[in-house]
């Protein structure tokens, strides 16, 4: 048996062909007529509505880079500061245990405040388990004019008694300086307050926020009443 071959000549190479992708062209196809009729499709936005509903986990790790805190209820520029950390000791059968207690005080000066209260067995630890707490631990007050008070407030604690006075606006604050900080916080700028009875600073930040979370807006009060809200003025010119 002999094989034989043959000489083919194959003559010059096209440069100019080209292979064509017939599936890439398909698909491509199908991308952009999906696309079109996509706007049309009631199932697909549906999807996209869900989609935008659920959290994102990139957003949250980027919060979490920048040492922002994702379950943070008020947002805006938070600011905090450390009011008291404490050395406290428990005495149990096995022997004492020495813990370390921290106070924090917290807001956005734009009508949000909070406090927290952590322990820890150091005062770093504490103190960051306070933050922690007071981001969580947030009330939220109504102001007047954006920088005051409707009327006076009162607020009691154990044996602290506490009271915020409502001033004319650019007045400025004035009285207790723990007190104050809290307001200043919160973004009230024009306030009176005095502290009675046992001045503690737990019992004062207790009392203070009680006192706070007893304030209604102007608008609030008149849906309570049910009447309606108007200045001096026009008051005046409808006499009544």
């Amino acid at each position: 048996y002999e094989e034989q071959y043959t000489e083919f000549e194959l003559g010059d190479i096209d440069e100019t062909y080209a292979t064509k992708n017939i599936q890439k062209e398909d698909m491509d196809k199908y991308m952009k007529e999906r696309e079109r009729t996509k706007k049309y499709d009631m199932l697909a936005r549906e999807e996209e509505h869900e989609m935008d509903r659920e959290e994102k986990p990139d957003e949250i790790l980027e919060m979490i880079k920048k040492g922002e805190d994702p379950n943070q209820e008020a947002f805006g520029p938070w600011g905090e500061c450390t009011i008291k950390v404490d050395r406290v000791q428990k005495v149990e059968r096995g022997g004492t245990t020495v813990r370390y207690r921290a106070l924090v005080i917290g807001g956005n000066g734009n009508g949000a405040a909070g406090f927290g209260i952590g322990k820890a067995l150091s005062p770093n630890e504490s103190i960051i388990k306070a933050c922690k707490h007071c981001k969580r631990n947030v009330f939220y007050i109504d102001r007047y004019l954006g920088s005051g008070l409707t009327y006076d407030l009162a607020g009691k604690h154990n044996s602290c008694r506490v009271r915020i006075r409502a001033v004319s606006p650019d007045y400025g604050l004035h009285g207790h300086p723990l007190v104050c900080e809290i307001l200043k916080y919160a973004g009230i700028s024009d306030a009176t307050s005095k502290s009675h009875g046992n001045r503690n600073p737990y019992n004062v930040v207790y009392a203070t926020f009680k006192a706070l979370m007893t304030h209604e807006s102007l608008e609030e009060i008149a849906m309570k009443r049910g009447v309606k809200l108007i200045n001096l003025q026009r008051g005046r010119r409808l006499g009544v």
